[in-house]
């Protein structure tokens, strides 16, 4: 019980950021990183990248994302 709890706990901490990490990203919308990451490196998810590392992505770039997705 004091694991799932704290899993929500992070998951409300995520919901609440301006800015990801691909890790953290994949994490919150249950989809694997790799599909993160290559949206980000194709340029469909804007993402802050420098020398092919996705290093942080905006929430409303995130929002944007998905939208576009359906």
């Amino acid at each position: 019980m004091e694991t799932e709890t704290r899993h929500w706990s992070h998951a409300s901490e995520l919901l609440h950021k301006d800015h990801y990490t691909p890790e953290e990203l994949a994490e919150l919308l249950d989809l694997p990183l790799h599909i993160i990451r290559h949206a980000a490196w194709s340029g469909e998810l804007r993402a802050f990248v420098c020398d092919h590392h996705v290093l942080s992505i905006r929430r409303g770039d995130v929002l944007e994302w998905l939208k576009q997705r359906g």
